[in-house]
C-alpha cells in the first residue's frame, strides 16, 4: 500500500516539474474542423504589425450567439478563435501549425502559441 501511495504521489510530482508539458492542447492529426464562416460579414476588421509579421484578426458573429475570430499572418490564415457566448475568455483556438490548411491543434483559451514559422516563407 505504501509503495503504491509512493509511485502515485512521485508520478504527480513529476508531471508537475516537467517542463513543456500543456494540459490545454489537444492534437488531432486530421485536422479539427474549423467555423463556417460563408454568409458572414465580419464586424470587426483589425490590421496591425505583430512578431514581424502583418497581422490581421477579422471577427464574425456567428447564428447560435457566439462569435468567431479568423487570425491571418502575412496574408495567410493560421488560426481560429471560437467563443459560443461573446463573453471572455474565448473557448479555444484552433491552430494551423504546418502551413497544410489543416488545423491539428486545439488550444484552450489560456495557452500561449507563437506564430507558426511557415507564414514568414
Amino acid at each position: 500500500m505504501k509503495s503504491r501511495l509512493l509511485t502515485i504521489l512521485l508520478l504527480f510530482l513529476g508531471a508537475l516539474i516537467l517542463p513543456g508539458i500543456s494540459f490545454g492542447e489537444e492534437v488531432n492529426q486530421d485536422g479539427w474542423p474549423i467555423p463556417d464562416l460563408r454568409n458572414l460579414v465580419p464586424y470587426s476588421i483589425a490590421i496591425q504589425r505583430a512578431d514581424g509579421a502583418e497581422k490581421i484578426v477579422e471577427k464574425y458573429y456567428t447564428s447560435d450567439g457566439g462569435h468567431v475570430a479568423r487570425l491571418i499572418g502575412n496574408g495567410k490564415i493560421y488560426a481560429y478563435a471560437v467563443d459560443r457566448d461573446r463573453e471572455p475568455p474565448i473557448d479555444y483556438l484552433l491552430l494551423d501549425t504546418e502551413g497544410f490548411g489543416k488545423f491539428t491543434v486545439r488550444l484552450k483559451s489560456n495557452e500561449t502559441y507563437r506564430l507558426p514559422e511557415w507564414i514568414f516563407r
